[in-house]
This record gives C-alpha cells, sequence and structure tokens, in this order.
C-alpha cells in the first residue's frame, strides 16, 4: 500500500519517495496544447500547487520523473525551459511594505538560484530584468508559474490600502504582457479572479480555464480516480466501520465529494479524502485546512447567510467577473469552496449558474465552525445528540425523540433554517452519520427510496421524514407509515427486528411516531 502524500505538494518529492500520486497529466498535455497564458481559480487544498509543481518539473525536462505516466511518451524531454516559479502561498502581506518585502525576497532568491544579477529600482523593473537576464543567460524562452497569485488582494479586502496593493501587484503582473517575447509559458493559479487586476485586463490572450469544462477535474478526484487508486484505503476504511465495499463509498462520496464546476462531473476534496483515508474515520477538516482566515474574519453584515441554506442562482457575469469591492457573499462562498455550481443553464442569451453545499463535511465546517462566529449558535455535543436519537428510536420513545430533534435544530438561527422535507432529512442524517451510526440515506428498494435505514446485526430501523405547512401532523405521520408499506420499504430485513418511524416538521412543531414489527 502506497504512502498517501498527506500535505505533500512537490511533485518530485512526491514521485521520488514513492508516495500516491493521481495521474494528471492528461489534463497538463490538454492545457499545454491548448493555450501558453492559463489560469485556473480552485479552492485551498484542491492540489494547485502540485499542478504548479508538476509543470515546473515537466518543463525542466525530469522525464525520469513521469515514468509510468500519460504524459510520459507524448513530451519532448529532450528540450527543457528556465522555469520561473512564484510562489505567494507564504509570506507576509499584512501592508504594502511586506508585500513589495516579500516580492523583492522571492525575486532575489530566484536570481540567486539562476546565478544572474538583477537590478531596477521598482519590482516591476526587478522582474523584467529577472527575465530577460534568464533569458540572456540560457538562450531560451521563459517559463512563469505563479502560485496564489491573489493571495495578497484576499488577505487585505478589509484593508485601507487594499487599492495600493491592487495597483502595485496589477504593475507587477503586466510586466508577463510587456515581456512575452521573452516568455514561452505562463500559469497562473488563485482562488479568486478579480476581473480588476492588470494580469486579467491587460492579458488578453490569456486563457480561465476554471469553467472549462475539459478541465474541471484537472483537480480533485473522480470517482473512477478514486476506485482505482484508493481501492486498498477503501477496503480498510470500510472494516473499520464494518461497512462492505459499496457503502463505504456511498459515505465517502457523501462527505468529501459533490465538487463541480461545470454543474455536470463532480470531483472530491483530494486533502480531506487522503485525511479520512491516513486517519481511518470519516472527519472533517474543511474549516482547519481549507478556510483563508479573511473568511473567517468577515464581518456576518457583508454576507447574506441564507445562502448556506438552500441552492442560490447568480448570472455568468456575477460568478465570472467578480471585483474585490463587488464580490458578493455567494460567490466568495463558492470561490472559497463552500458552494459548489450544481447545475447551469440558459435563459435567451443570458447564462445563470445554481451554487450549492457540496457535501456533508462542507455543511457541517458550515454549521458548526464558521456559522457560529456569526451568529449566537453554540457548539453542541452532536455525538451525544445522535446517540440519545438512535436510543429513543429504539426504545420508542416518541416524546425524547420530538425533544431530543428540537434541541439539535435550536441553536439554528431561523434565517439558515430550511422549509422542505429535504432540509430535514439532510441535517438528521448528518447527525446520525457524525455520531459514527450505522446509518444510511436515500436506500433504493423495489418500489422506490427510503430516507434512512439505521441496520445493525439484530435490528433495522426505517425512518421517513415528512414537512408540510398545510397538512396536520397526524395526516403527515399517517401518510409516512402508508408509504413506507406500500414500498415495501422493509421487505430485505424479515429476519431482522424492524423499527418503523415517521417524523414530521410542520412550523416549528415536531411529531414522531414509532411501530415495531
Amino acid at each position: 500500500m502506497q504512502r498517501l502524500p498527506i500535505g505533500r505538494q512537490n511533485f518530485k518529492q512526491i514521485i521520488e519517495n514513492n508516495y500516491l500520486y493521481v495521474d494528471k497529466t492528461k489534463y497538463i498535455y490538454d492545457m499545454i496544447n491548448s493555450g501558453d497564458i492559463n489560469f485556473l481559480s480552485r479552492p485551498r487544498r484542491f492540489g494547485k500547487s502540485l499542478l504548479v509543481s508538476t509543470l515546473k518539473e515537466l518543463f525542466e525536462g525530469r522525464k525520469k520523473l513521469f515514468k509510468g505516466l500519460y504524459i510520459y511518451d507524448k513530451w519532448n524531454f529532450e528540450e527543457s525551459f528556465p522555469v520561473i516559479l512564484i510562489d505567494f502561498g507564504g509570506g507576509d502581506y499584512s501592508n504594502l511594505k511586506n508585500l513589495e518585502d516579500t516580492i523583492e525576497d522571492i525575486l532575489n532568491q530566484i536570481a540567486m538560484d539562476f546565478q544572474v544579477e538583477i537590478i531596477g529600482k521598482t519590482l516591476k523593473g526587478k522582474f523584467t530584468n529577472l527575465i530577460k537576464n534568464i533569458y540572456n543567460k540560457t538562450g531560451k524562452e521563459v517559463v512563469v508559474l505563479i502560485d496564489e497569485y491573489d493571495k495578497p488582494i484576499i488577505e487585505n479586502l478589509q484593508s485601507k490600502e487594499l487599492e495600493s496593493i491592487e495597483k502595485n501587484l496589477g504593475s507587477f503582473y503586466e510586466v508577463l504582457k510587456t515581456n512575452d517575447q521573452y516568455i514561452k509559458f505562463i500559469f497562473l493559479t488563485g482562488i479568486s479572479k478579480f476581473a480588476h487586476v492588470s494580469v486579467f485586463s491587460k492579458l488578453n490572450s490569456l486563457k480561465d480555464l476554471t469553467f472549462n469544462n475539459k478541465f474541471n477535474s484537472i483537480c480533485g478526484y473522480t470517482q473512477e480516480e478514486l476506485e482505482y487508486n484508493f481501492q486498498e484505503h477503501i477496503e480498510k476504511l470500510a472494516n473499520n466501520y464494518d461497512y462492505n465495499y459499496e457503502e463505504c463509498i456511498n459515505t465517502i462520496k457523501e462527505y468529501y465529494n459533490g465538487y463541480s464546476w461545470n454543474g455536470e462531473e463532480k470531483v472530491y476534496n483530494p486533502y480531506s479524502t487522503l485525511l479520512c483515508f491516513d486517519e481511518g474515520k470519516f472527519s472533517k477538516n474543511w474549516f482547519n485546512t481549507g478556510t483563508p482566515t479573511v473568511l473567517a474574519d468577515y464581518p456576518i453584515s457583508k454576507y447574506d447567510i441564507k445562502a448556506v441554506v438552500e441552492p442560490v442562482k447568480l448570472s455568468e457575469n456575477e460568478i465570472k467577473n467578480p471585483t474585490s469591492k463587488n464580490i458578493i457573499a455567494e460567490v466568495f462562498l463558492f470561490q472559497t469552496g463552500y458552494l459548489t455550481i450544481s447545475n447551469i443553464e440558459t435563459e435567451g442569451l443570458d447564462i445563470f449558474y445554481t451554487l450549492k453545499i457540496p457535501n456533508c463535511e462542507v455543511e457541517s465546517a458550515l454549521f458548526e465552525n464558521l456559522l457560529n462566529q456569526y451568529s449566537n449558535i453554540q457548539l453542541y455535543d452532536v455525538t451525544n445528540y445522535g446517540k440519545k436519537l438512535l436510543k429513543y428510536l429504539i426504545d420508542g420513545e416518541e416524546n425524547k425523540i420530538e425533544e431530543t430533534i428540537g434541541d439539535y435544530l435550536s441553536p439554528i438561527p431561523s434565517v439558515l433554517r430550511g422549509s422542505d422535507e429535504k432540509y430535514y432529512h439532510a441535517m438528521i442524517f448528518r447527525l446520525l452519520l457524525s455520531s459514527k451510526i450505522h446509518v444510511h440515506s436515500e436506500v433504493r428498494t423495489r418500489k422506490g427510496d427510503a430516507d434512512l435505514i439505521i441496520e445493525e446485526e439484530d435490528y433495522v430501523i426505517i425512518v421517513e421524514f415528512k414537512q408540510s405547512n398545510v397538512s396536520s401532523i397526524d395526516y403527515m405521520i399517517k401518510e409516512g407509515f402508508k408509504q413506507i408499506e406500500e414500498n415495501e420499504y422493509g421487505r430485505a430485513y424479515k429476519n431482522k427486528k424492524i423499527i418503523k418511524a415517521v417524523i414530521a416538521f410542520k412550523d416549528k412543531e415536531i411529531g414522531c411516531k414509532i411501530i415495531e414489527s
């Protein structure tokens, strides 16, 4: 079983130390052949830096590293190019002076690596000098890779110096346009694409791959990649939870899949998925590993927090052309990975994008971490609620079930609460799943799909949810049991004790009925 590359972003180290590498070189090959100035936006911890590192080794002609990968016999490794890699992932960008010092340090280090001198009074001048001198020394066009180009902007969205920082960065990036005769290839990554920053407004030939169908899965794992590369890890995780293979796959999907930039093909969050396999459990690490500090610190007044509860539709211009001054809450949440594209539709000449929460892990981060900072929600012991709910379902204590669900949902402000059956279904499924209870959602049977099924060795609990602002609680409960019986949800469990439960919601009222058979 290969080692998992937890926290590893250097392609050379991953390959040489025999870490597991999911081959993305087909996307890289297609990208290079489709244009020589490219940009990609993805959330943090999504593999952008590894992608940049892979490009560096490829252009430098490190053939041995690519043996066995898609691109190995398709790339001319006899020809190599000097690579300038500028990584804004580290450094101090808290003010304009620190930003300038950090960039100057980066340029000086690159100059030392290539053993060239750079002169100039401005960052723009020094960057220009660096590109020209490397070109003159090597006699080859330069490859420029810039990782997290927007981090200095993201970290200063509330700063009084934002305008000056953007102006200086714009001037710095403009060098890429004015010196294109010395440049072979340009690739930039970031969380956001700010339309008015010079790199986008002046590089007219720049190709934005963010929403390109062909490159939807250039970062993250597809379902096929997950099952092909991580089969042994999936089987090991399934054993930890006493799941069969399919059950384990479905749970991994609930937790970490769901990301899309074309509204069709979905990918897994790579970092969270790797942590799950490494720890051998379904953890929720998104808030701690994937949230930019500025998002956690941003005032709630900047957000319409209804956006995190139900899908929201935005125009193509809102999604693709935000500025640091007019970016709306939903777009910022999309760029930082809290929302993803679930559908793209055309209405006349206009294109609209529907955004929603991608998966269970991110939903948990929103409700249990990020939104706690923006409201009066208090952290509560989710596991305790889940175990109590299971006990009361087994014991048939209907009043305590109603009370427990009410207590569990009560810290969530009314503005964040959903208004349909799916919301309650998702919240209670997440509660039970988080409590490590053997629960399955939307279980397909011969005649229909059961909302929830909790299965243990000697018993099965079938749970149906109902919600209406018109029908009475009693009527909904009656309809729920009718649905369980007519669709024969318990047919496959004849040798076990079967507990049937219907939980109904009307406004703030909760009703429950248990039948044992």
